[in-house]
């Protein structure tokens, strides 16, 4: 495939494993950059990204969120934690950091990095989930939510799955009408 960004979103595995070797500011800067021009509902950029550099912060979120991916937060130079402002857009936050994270992710696998994406985002907001206690060890306000964790580094493993048949995801006009 010859398009640059359609290979990159082909290409693109999450990588759970880094290697302990430090992100250069400019790369780092070059994900940023991508969470910063994502798309967002009438363009309100409701989101600030937390970069996440410090050992002592990132073996207490592992000691708080309970998560598979512990290891990654563990292991990873650095984890950015993607958050939205409630109130700049009460309609459409999720989606808007939902955005902004998968732009970082592709943008970290564009320029030979790996990420993995760790859906924190509480949808009833309970006083004991993950993103609870992510946003007090953060220091974040009320209106705010975290949306996503996302390791970065150089990953140790090179992951390649496999897609499901498109025509198996497809429908024409309506749902559960194929197009065959």
């Amino acid at each position: 495939m010859s398009n640059l960004v359609l290979r990159t979103i082909r290409e693109r595995r999450c990588s759970f494993r880094f290697e302990p070797t430090p992100i250069d500011d400019e790369k780092l800067k070059l994900v940023l950059e991508a969470g910063r021009w994502a798309p967002s509902w009438a363009n309100t950029q409701p989101w600030r990204f937390i970069v996440i550099d410090d050992k002592e912060t990132k073996e207490t979120l592992c000691s708080k969120v309970s998560t598979i991916l512990n290891l990654s937060i563990k292991e990873a130079p650095i984890c950015i934690a993607v958050c939205v402002d409630t109130k700049k857009d009460p309609g459409h936050f999720v989606e808007d950091g939902a955005a902004a994270t998968q732009n970082m992710a592709l943008a970290a696998h564009s320029i030979g990095l790996g990420t993995c994406w760790i859906g924190v985002f509480s949808i009833r907001d309970e006083r004991r989930s993950a993103e609870r206690e992510i946003k007090k060890i953060l220091n974040i306000p009320d209106q705010w939510r975290v949306i996503s964790i996302l390791p970065l580094g150089i990953p140790k493993l090179k992951v390649t799955k496999s897609r499901e048949n498109l025509q198996d995801m497809l429908d024409l006009n309506s749902f559960g009408s194929r197009k065959n």
